[in-house]
């Protein structure tokens, strides 16, 4: 999966990782479509291990967890835990930063 970055999304301070979290993805149970971040803020909401690296995905329709390298936008599990690790510093500056806590 090629991501090509504009120089104004360079600029805009957009990188490839953060353009993986935004791609469609499907749940393997019941086929609804989703993306990470969308995931995380709503079937992850309030877990714990969403600010600690988790590399996993959660379908918001059926609940269902699975492994992030079982998507098309990792092939490997260190890519896997790369991208489970920049989506939790990306929720836990977000609960800090309005002061919020990441349980439930």
């Amino acid at each position: 999966m090629a991501i090509h970055l504009t120089p104004c999304m360079r600029a805009a301070g957009i990188t490839k990782r953060l353009l993986k979290t935004t791609k469609v993805i499907k749940c393997p149970r019941c086929n609804f479509g989703f993306n990470l971040m969308y995931s995380r803020a709503v079937a992850c909401q309030g877990c714990h291990f969403s600010v600690l690296g988790c590399d996993s995905a959660r379908c918001p329709k059926c609940d269902y967890e699975f492994p992030l390298n079982q998507t098309p936008l990792v092939a490997t599990r260190t890519s896997s835990k790369l991208l489970a690790n920049y989506m939790s510093n990306i929720l836990t500056r977000y609960f800090r930063d309005f002061g919020k806590k990441p349980s439930r």
